[in-house]
């Protein structure tokens, strides 16, 4: 009967049990069941001692593992050790620190004996100063590196030499520039890897997604027959060294580096915090084929370089470099007879003349002198330079003629702007020159006919030509021209070209084009509206008849320049002016502009530079409130009235404001103005009467193009250039 009762499950350990009257429980699943709670008690005494078993197992593991732990961590090698050799050594530590200190001891005696590294800088000193990287890396190599080098010795000193001051220059090298503080990308220096994996994997702007560029240490490629990998890696050397641009190097260049004797290529570039001089040790290279060492803060002489007669590449531009070629400053590329490249601008302190010499190079390509303190006539001994195609001699003090360069027939890329060049153009003026795509010629004296270089225009690869601010006459030639002409940039101004502007659509990949101050008459050719990649247009300061602004401006929609000063214009400004929404630089001044500004104005959102001055212009300025970028604002000498509280209140970018906003002896201002640099009347007509010009330099530097807008004191505008260039 009782076991006909209805049996109650309970939990007990998360097994399920049920239980009888008489107290007695039987196990309902699993591979007990059916077992007395006798039985089971038994067996949990049995499964309870083996879980006991199974802890002291695991603790007696976790000890051992700690004590290992332990001692492996005290083991380790270490940069300062004590000097009490009476403290307790539980783990066995002072047996390595003992090897450590024998290393550091060996290190030191090799790299002083050897003359390695200077001994001064190989001593151990005090707290209170710095340690010198030399020291630093001896340090390193003798007790930190895992790699754990054989110190040099005598007996072993032919098959560990290379080896060890191979790993040594490059660790001082690191430390000596920074590489410790300020270094952005480490690239593996001073890891437990062998030095030739001192490298990483960077990505380019400009370059395709796929594709890497390695920056660090590059080494040689497998030795032909070395089947053995171990002892390929040990045997091999560093052939490169190449930093990722702007990194953060900072400190001076270490002479060490020169023990990398199989070196091929080295560019440490755009690290302005690299000073000092270039080590005269540098010039043992003798496999050195590309040395870049440009836009960092070196200083001091180019000697070293004399003997790196395997140099192909010889990039220095953009230091503080000094040499005077008059005193054998520049002597040193003499024997430089593979030289491809040479490349020394932006170091004013690099003067003289070009010397004769410069004929050895008769491999040269590209020649870069830009930006020195050079000056004399170009030597005849450039003629025999036939592999030239980049010739950069600009902002220099050159002159005389330019006849020997007519023979270079592989010219490319010729800058001879900002000199004192004073040469005749005439018919074969560049006439061979078929690959030219850059000529700028600009702010010299060329004299002579436009007309006599028309074939100019005819070269199908020119894409700049820039002959502005020289002494040129005559009027411009019908362009007879191919439609497919790649001509982008056409600077002519300042210069005395007279005569009609000649119909130019065949010009079509025009995008800048200067023709202001000259004595151009009659109208703008209407066949510039066709030109529609202009993006630049000054055709202003000249004698052209004027009349209203021409409507197929409206056709240019990428314009972001236009100067039309002082070109006789009349009528009102048109409505659709201000849909030319692109425009930064809009000067209208000088001319016979009346009535008031349109609506559309406030569409003109990115002006930098409004200029409106000396027009008959009336009305408020209300229209401008939203140029929120405006930075220059000329519309003295006009009639306008009321305030510019809204442009002083809603733009804080506003450089200089010129209105008629003076005031004298019970005579209102026309114009009430707070933040305005100059207040004029319309009865004193001294009153801004400077040239505000747009700076019509499209310097090379920056492919022609401008980076912002800024005005001088003498109010010519200036572009504000990277500081770098």
């Amino acid at each position: 009967r009782l076991h006909n009762r209805p049996r109650k499950k309970i939990m007990v350990g998360r097994r399920p049990y049920y239980y009888d009257d008489d107290g007695d429980t039987v196990l309902m699943d699993g591979d007990d069941e059916g077992i007395t709670s006798s039985e089971a008690e038994a067996r949990q005494r049995d499964r309870k001692q083996q879980r006991t078993c199974s802890v002291l197992i695991l603790l007696v593991t976790f000890f051992v593992s700690l004590i290992f732990a332990t001692f492996k961590y005290y083991a380790r090698p270490n940069v300062v050790y004590p000097e009490d050799d009476g403290q307790w050594d539980i783990w066995g530590n002072g047996l390595r620190a003992e090897q450590n200190r024998v290393r550091l001891n060996e290190t030191l005696t090799y790299l002083i004996d050897n003359n390695i590294s200077d001994g001064e800088l190989l001593v151990s000193i005090n707290d209170t100063e710095a340690l010198s990287p030399q020291y630093m890396a001896a340090m390193w190599m003798a007790t930190i590196d895992q790699a754990r080098l054989a110190i040099p010795t005598s007996e072993n000193a032919q098959s560990t030499a290379y080896p060890f001051l191979q790993r040594y220059s490059l660790v001082i090298f690191f430390i000596a520039t920074g590489g410790l503080d300020y270094w952005l990308y480490t690239t593996f220096f001073m890891s437990g890897m062998h030095e030739c994996n001192w490298w990483d994997l960077f990505s380019v702007e400009g370059a395709p997604p796929d594709v890497g560029f390695v920056f660090g240490v590059v080494c040689d490629q497998e030795p032909d027959g070395m089947q053995d990998s171990g002892a390929w890696e040990k045997a091999r050397v560093v052939t490169h060294l190449i930093l990722p641009p702007s990194n953060g190097l900072r400190g001076t260049l270490p002479q060490e580096l020169h023990q990398l004797r199989y070196m091929k290529g080295l560019q440490i570039q755009m690290q302005p915090g690299i000073t000092g001089t270039i080590p005269s040790q540098y010039g043992s290279f003798k496999y050195l084929s590309n040395l870049v060492l440009s836009y960092n803060s070196l200083e001091g002489g180019m000697d070293f370089a004399s003997t790196l007669t395997s140099l192909e590449q010889l990039n220095l531009e953009h230091n503080h470099l000094s040499g005077d070629s008059i005193e054998g400053g520049l002597d040193f590329i003499m024997q430089l007879t593979n030289l491809t490249n040479l490349s020394l601008e932006y170091n004013p302190n690099i003067t003289g003349t070009i010397p004769s010499f410069i004929s050895n190079l008769v491999n040269l390509e590209i020649l870069a002198l830009s930006n020195n303190g050079m000056h004399g006539q170009l030597p005849l001994a450039m003629k025999d330079l036939h592999s030239l195609h980049s010739l950069l001699l600009d902002d220099n003090q050159f002159s005389g003629s330019v006849d020997v360069l007519q023979s270079l027939t592989n010219l490319t890329y010729v800058y001879l702007e900002d000199n004192r060049f004073n040469d005749t153009i005439d018919d074969k003026f560049f006439w061979n020159q078929t690959s030219l795509r850059h000529l700028d010629l600009s702010n010299n004296t060329f004299r002579g006919d436009i007309r006599s270089i028309g074939h100019l225009f005819n070269l199908s690869n020119l894409q700049v030509l820039d002959l502005s601010s020289n002494q040129l006459t005559g009027s411009l030639p019908s362009l007879n021209v191919a439609i497919d002409s790649n001509l982008e940039h056409l600077s002519l101004h300042s210069n005395n070209i007279t005569g009609q502007i000649p119909n130019l659509n065949a010009l079509r990949n025009l995008t800048h084009l200067d023709l202001s101050l000259n004595q151009f008459t009659g109208e703008l050719p209407s066949s510039i509206g066709q030109l529609e990649k202009l993006n630049y247009l000054f055709a202003g300061r000249n004698n052209l008849t004027g009349g209203l602004i021409p409507s197929w401006l409206q056709n240019l929609t990428d314009l972001s320049e236009l100067s039309l000063k002082r070109s006789s214009l009349s009528g009102t400004i048109p409505e659709w002016l201000g849909d030319m929404t692109n425009l930064y630089f809009l000067d209208l001044g000088e001319n016979e502009l009346r009535s008031t500004l349109p609506e559309s104005f406030g569409n003109l959102t990115k002006l930098w530079v409004l200029i409106l001055n000396k027009n008959k212009l009336n009305g408020t300025t209300g229209v401008l409130n939203p140029l929120l970028d405006l930075e220059t604002l000329l519309i003295d000498d006009n009639t306008f009235s009321g305030d510019a509280d809204a442009i002083c209140t809603r733009s804080d970018t506003i450089k200089f404001f010129v209105a008629d906003c003076a005031s004298d002896a019970g005579i209102e201002a026309e114009i009430d103005c707070e933040c305005c640099t100059l207040c004029c009347r319309d009865e004193n007509t001294t009153c801004n009467d400077q040239e505000w010009l747009g700076n019509h330099e499209g310097i090379w530097e920056n492919s022609y193009s401008r980076w912002q807008w800024d005005f001088g004191a003498a109010g010519t505008v200036s572009p504000m250039i990277d500081e770098r260039i």
